[in-house]
């Protein structure tokens, strides 16, 4: 039951939303259903796209459940992810895009264009997902300025669908955010979202390889740049862990890591479209000196990559590693091995600097956004530990 201070603060939240906003309704019992605009899938292709979804909230909102459904999947058309952000900085440059569908590859390119400003909330490659956050506990949205004369919640949502099909087909998804009783709230959970290990990923074709990362207190955040996002610098309570990764990885592990060397397997996944969630109650202890290990198979020998040839002879894709800061090292997809002109021709606007040789080979397996290309991700949420609690109790609420 809330209690009467709890049902006015709710009303005047009601109160600060105007309804002209399609997408944003407030539900009773303090719960948001924020939508992704419907928009088409061409026939045989992947479409990404973002939406800015501006939140008339103008103080720090506690969420403690997220709900996430993608709507309008069949056979042969299915979601490959939606990723909740939060935009932690000015949002003047992201008003002209409220409510639109905007084509982006995960949002790099919204607002400022720089990708620490988009702070992980939640993600789902599943139809459906439901994200507890442990109780007392939430995840924080600080308000920004730029979107009118007070700060609100800016929110960026980003959907990626695959369309296998021959016919257009039409998306859309809903997120239901359902908000913490701030007075039942002990700790600020942070996301994880750790990445490094995409960057590695540079599978040759014909081949299976493994890539790999660590994340844990006091290591050095290489990837910090994106999902904005922090390695914890002492104890970290770990609630939840998932894997992300396409269609060709094959297997995702994570383990914990002892001072010692001693692994204990924590999580394994061999279905890259609906990860299952690893929810850790009590909170796992994660010390410094302590990590968790994770690793990414793929396979790009039973259905090799095809990408359009550069170089004669030389499979064309590049890890990140050798692009960076630029990620669009992937090859540019075709669908049939062989002269190719149509879909390799010379040159394509969307791969400046590059040509082509009218060839669709075999191509190297490497980071990139086309569900064709891919990822090696471990996101999660955890909270800093007492580390002047008794042993045992670090992660006492």
């Amino acid at each position: 039951m809330f209690s009467p201070r709890r049902a006015l603060a709710l009303a005047a939240l009601w109160l600060a939303v105007p309804l002209a906003h399609p997408e944003l309704a407030l539900a009773r019992r303090g719960a948001m259903t924020v939508h992704v605009p419907p928009f088409d899938v061409p026939a045989l292709h992947n479409r990404e796209i973002c939406t800015f979804v501006p939140l008339r909230v103008h103080k720090p909102m506690d969420i403690s459940e997220i709900v996430i459904v993608n709507q309008g999947g069949s056979e042969g058309f299915t979601s490959h992810h939606l990723i909740v952000y939060a935009y932690q900085a000015n949002l003047q440059a992201l008003v002209p895009s409220a409510g639109k569908v905007v084509d982006d590859a995960a949002c790099l390119k919204l607002g400022s264009g720089d990708p620490r400003a988009l702070q992980i909330v939640a993600t789902s490659q599943s139809v459906s997902s439901r994200q507890r956050m442990p109780p007392g506990t939430a995840l924080r949205i600080e308000p920004q300025s730029g979107a009118g004369r007070r700060p609100v919640i800016g929110l960026v949502l980003n959907s990626h669908w695959i369309n296998g099909t021959d016919a257009v087909k039409r998306a859309r998804a809903t997120v239901k955010i359902v908000l913490a009783n701030p007075h039942a709230v002990k700790r600020q959970l942070k996301p994880i979202f750790e990445a490094v290990a995409s960057g590695l990923i540079d599978v040759p074709p014909g081949k299976t390889a493994r890539e790999s990362w660590d994340w844990g207190p006091g290591i050095f955040d290489f990837g910090g740049f994106f999902g904005g996002t922090t390695n914890p610098t002492g104890p970290a309570c770990v609630t939840m862990l998932i894997s992300h990764m396409h269609r060709r990885g094959i297997l995702f592990t994570e383990d914990l890591v002892a001072a010692d060397g001693t692994e204990t397997r924590l999580y394994s996944n061999t279905v890259y479209s609906d990860p299952p969630t690893l929810n850790l109650s009590p909170p796992m202890l994660v010390r410094p000196g302590e990590k968790i290990h994770y690793e990414c198979t793929h396979d790009n020998a039973t259905d090799p990559k095809l990408g359009c040839e550069e170089q004669a002879g030389v499979a064309p894709g590049r890890p990140v590693l050798q692009t960076f800061p630029s990620l669009t090292g992937a090859a540019k997809r075709c669908g049939t091995q062989g002269p190719d002109p149509t879909e390799c021709p010379a040159t394509d606007p969307a791969y400046p600097g590059r040509t082509f040789t009218g060839n669709c080979v075999q191509a190297n397996l490497v980071f990139g956004f086309n569900s064709n290309d891919d990822m090696c991700i471990m996101p999660g949420y955890y909270y800093d530990a007492d580390p002047a609690a008794a042993a045992g109790h670090e992660c006492d609420l």
